[in-house]
């Protein structure tokens, strides 16, 4: 059973769409025609969450409305899966919360165990009386749907300090749990522990997912792609031997006419192709040997802890996704944009840009050999 309070001005509210899997809540100034587009796309049997997201980003990604939306799957064993941007919240019974404040685009997580969710603009307090909504749309700034919520509670509520001992009760960070989840122990006081790879597998689990095959095709995995000898899996190479040993120092193979070529990061930043390069939020030496470690920012943890990794060879370059959480933008001088994820490898020519999220971009260039690292 839906629900949603009566706005005070109707004109100037929002719009909620209650659906068969769908629970959507929109800013004021959308469209009709997108309301309508949305409800379509809300009621159809085989409607997923990327399918009401393309009906958004389809007006542009820079013309965004505050939304939050939840699909409700159709086994209860499942999560909820919720997306939010901007000034709108989603809340649980439980008082777990998403915003959307912090996200360029939005924010993407599932929601395991909800029996009660809320949907709000501008965080608003929950109102008084709440009115029955079936299946439709009507003018507002708050939908619940489930177990009702506590009549007059802020959801803005500090979390209670647990006392010492005790688990503090839990609050979501915008993040996509990975199924089953994992929860990091309680680290004992005052001293947090030093890194360790535990602490790395725990950041790249709280990368957050956004659906970037709607702004690039899916790249298609090439089987046939020809890579570098020391890139290809043990059975692939040509000479049937071992893989070498970390102590061993893999080199980019250079064009014969001894230019030097690199990626050229944000804020001027260079970094030579001298040898492979891995890129990511907090990319770790073990287990890439010979490898130049490059971190880039990502404030809103877009990019995953250890991203992808890129090779020169000749004159082109070996890209290859690391399992990121939302793979790469690839985009050539020529043709059209594709998304490489999924552990995909391509060859991609200079002149080439990589989006790894978060604004970040890496272009293959030729360098000046002044400036190159």
């Amino acid at each position: 059973m839906f629900r949603y309070p009566t706005p005070t001005l109707a004109a100037e509210s929002g719009y909620a769409i209650a659906g068969d899997r769908f629970a959507i809540l929109l800013g004021s100034g959308v469209a009709e025609g997108v309301i309508a587009r949305l409800w379509n796309s809300a009621v159809a049997d085989t409607a997923v969450l990327e399918d009401v997201l393309s009906v958004l980003v389809a007006g542009g990604i820079h013309d965004l409305p505050d939304f939050a939306i939840a699909e409700f799957p159709d086994d209860d064993a499942q999560p909820v899966r919720v997306a939010v941007r901007g000034a709108a919240i989603v809340e649980t019974s439980d008082r777990t919360r998403v915003s959307g404040a912090d996200a360029r685009t939005w924010i993407e997580t599932a929601l395991a165990g909800a029996v009660g969710i809320r949907l709000a603009l501008d965080g608003g307090a929950t109102g008084g009386d709440l009115l029955p909504l079936g299946l439709g749309v009507t003018r507002a700034d708050e939908l619940s749907w489930g177990r009702p919520f506590p009549a007059g509670r802020e959801p803005d509520a500090e979390v209670t300090p647990a006392a010492e001992g005790e688990e503090p009760p839990g609050t979501l960070a915008p993040v996509t749990v990975a199924v089953p989840t994992i929860t990091p122990p309680v680290r004992p006081a005052p001293a947090a522990p030093a890194p360790t790879p535990r602490d790395e597998e725990i950041d790249v689990l709280q990368t957050i997912s956004v659906d970037r095959s709607l702004f690039a095709r899916l790249f298609e995995d090439d089987d046939e792609l020809e890579l570098p000898d020391f890139l290809r899996e043990d059975d692939q190479r040509p000479d049937g031997g071992d893989i070498p040993d970390e102590r061993t120092l893999f080199g980019s193979r250079r064009a014969a006419t001894g230019a030097v070529y690199g990626l050229r990061l944000p804020g001027g930043r260079t970094v030579p192709l001298d040898r492979p390069v891995i890129l990511g939020r907090g990319p770790r030496q073990a287990g890439h040997a010979g490898a130049r470690i490059e971190r880039v920012s990502s404030p809103h943890k877009e990019i995953s802890g250890t991203h992808l990794e890129v090779v020169l060879d000749g004159t082109t370059l070996v890209v290859r996704d690391l399992d990121s959480t939302n793979g790469t933008i690839v985009r050539p001088p020529t043709g059209a944009a594709a998304l490489l994820r999924g552990g995909a490898a391509s060859r991609v020519p200079l002149g080439t840009e990589l989006d790894l999220g978060d604004g970040v971009t890496a272009v293959f260039d030729v360098l000046d050999p002044s400036t190159a690292g």
